[in-house]
């Protein structure tokens, strides 16, 4: 089976997402799909999965004129889409998600409850028969890879041809990515094509067949991923040799001010006893999984359950309270797993932006000012060089870096210069190598502007490249610090193993 669309086009109001692209996409290939942050990947795959419409163009199966008007259209032409944020039902154990919205039932009432858990490990085992998942876990329970795959095999179960997986393992650590690698490489074996949309560039190379580059809502290249090297997406990517500046801009951090200190703080099994972060300086916290470093991060922000000898945020004494508590001290948190603790899909970019600091807007007796918030929204589209249409535009048709800008955006909002502390946790991703670099400016912009930053993240090159020294993390307990001079791959790596370098 092959799929072609063929001359679409993409007019939303004020911006021209597509123009005149033509792809083909086939059932016995991963192909690979490319482009920097706004390049028109995510509305070619929503057209592709029937979430949209195009403006102009045709789709075809197999030389057969079709028109997909819906996902539910897709699924029946065998065309299946499992999106980066994921769809699952967290309160939902995993055959209980695989076979949503199908369940075997008794008299078309009651669900079979054993006949349910027996259809779910069927699919898993026919599909990946190597995997080995807890079906009567609860999804929120499970590991990212785990769940990734109950996404799939829901795909699966109504006879998909073609499944579109956007950004799946940008979440995962090594060893569950390498997992799903594998899975995604039987898929065409068994007769399913992959359209894989991925930053990684390595995983894009490694796992496709053909690459396709997409460049400002055009068709740049389609060719064997043989052909390309990762150095050649990039500049087909970007219009520029080398691609982003994304290394070596940190420079030295040399303020003496203090802007978070804490001593003896303890949540959970992390014990840190003392942490000192400087204002204009960016600080890495890494470590392997379960290490703390993530939980530490996070704990400044939420510190509920935690304890603490003592803490100051920019000299002011602070006692840990509530999340909002901590907020007014002046710490903000840009999480990862963004639509699930930071942002709300059917919003659009002005209210999800508005929804840290909604009072800015305010003119008195509950009363909101439009214009106000308008403009304000305006200004902080411009600041990070959002992509929408409108700030009226719905916050899920945006793409994963546009997301990620709102995310960081929020916090900017009606705020600027009151965080003196802004922690971030994975903040690039399911972002390409264009926003990436655009989230390093703008962290670099708030290091100069004073405030002091903290980046956990289990990307090393990510923190090589913003940090001006690292954490290490290992069993819950932070390291000796590494000074920029000694940053490496292979330092961070010997750090949070517990190898000597």
């Amino acid at each position: 089976m092959e799929i072609v669309l063929s001359d679409i086009t993409m007019q939303f109001p004020g911006t021209l997402a597509l123009d005149g692209v033509t792809a083909g996409f086939r059932t016995d290939e991963v192909h690979g799909l490319i482009g920097e942050n706004g390049a028109g990947k995510s509305t070619l795959v929503n057209i592709l999965g029937g979430s949209l419409q195009p403006s102009a163009g045709t789709v075809q199966i197999d030389g057969r004129a079709v028109r997909l008007a819906s996902p539910h259209d897709a699924l029946l032409q065998g065309i299946a889409h499992v999106s980066q944020e994921g769809s699952l039902v967290p309160g939902l154990n995993g055959a209980e998600n695989i076979l949503l919205g199908a369940e075997p039932r008794v008299a078309g009432a009651m669900i079979r409850t054993g006949a349910l858990k027996a259809e779910a490990e069927a699919l898993v085992a026919k599909w990946f028969p190597q995997v080995r998942i807890d079906l009567a876990r609860p999804v929120s329970e499970l590991p990212m890879a785990d769940r990734k795959v109950i996404e799939i095999v829901r795909a699966l179960r109504g006879a998909a041809r073609i499944v579109i997986l956007d950004e799946p393992t940008a979440t995962l650590p090594a060893r569950e990515k390498e997992q799903l690698w594998g899975i995604i490489r039987q898929l065409p074996k068994q007769g399913v094509g992959v359209v894989l949309i991925s930053h990684f560039l390595s995983e894009i190379k490694a796992l496709s067949d053909r690459i396709t580059v997409l460049r400002d809502g055009r068709h740049i290249r389609t060719d064997p991923s043989a052909s390309m090297s990762e150095h050649d997406m990039v500049d087909m990517m970007l219009r520029r040799s080398g691609g982003a500046n994304l290394r070596g801009a940190a420079g030295a951090a040399q303020s003496t001010e203090v802007v978070l200190d804490v001593a003896g703080w303890s949540v959970g099994a992390i014990e840190v006893p003392q942490f000192r972060l400087h204002a204009g300086e960016i600080v890495g916290l890494i470590g392997l999984t379960g290490a703390g470093h993530f939980g530490f991060a996070r704990s400044l922000h939420n510190p509920v359950g935690g304890r603490c000898r003592a803490m100051s945020v920019a000299g002011k004494p602070v006692r840990p309270g509530s999340v909002s508590q901590m907020q007014k001290a002046g710490i903000a948190l840009v999480p990862d797993h963004r639509m699930e603790y930071a942002l709300i899909g059917e919003w659009s970019v002005r209210e999800n932006l508005a929804m840290v600091h909604p009072s800015f807007a305010g003119i008195g007796g509950g009363v909101l000012s439009m214009q106000r918030e308008e403009a304000e929204a305006q200004r902080v589209m411009r600041l990070l060089n959002v992509k929408a249409h409108s700030s009226g535009q719905l916050l899920k048709t945006l793409s994963g870096g546009n997301k990620q800008k709102i995310s960081i955006g929020k916090w900017l909002y009606g705020a600027e210069g009151r965080y003196r502390v802004m922690i971030f946790i994975e903040p690039t991703e399911g972002v390409d190598i264009g926003a990436k670099a655009e989230i390093y400016a703008e962290m670099r912009r708030l290091a100069a502007s004073g405030v002091g930053i903290i980046i956990a993240s289990s990307d090393l090159l990510e923190i090589e490249s913003v940090a001006h020294r690292v954490i290490p993390f290992a069993n819950q307990r932070p390291g000796p610090e590494i000074a920029q001079s000694g940053f490496s791959e292979s330092a961070f790596i010997a750090a949070i193993s517990g190898v000597a370098a």
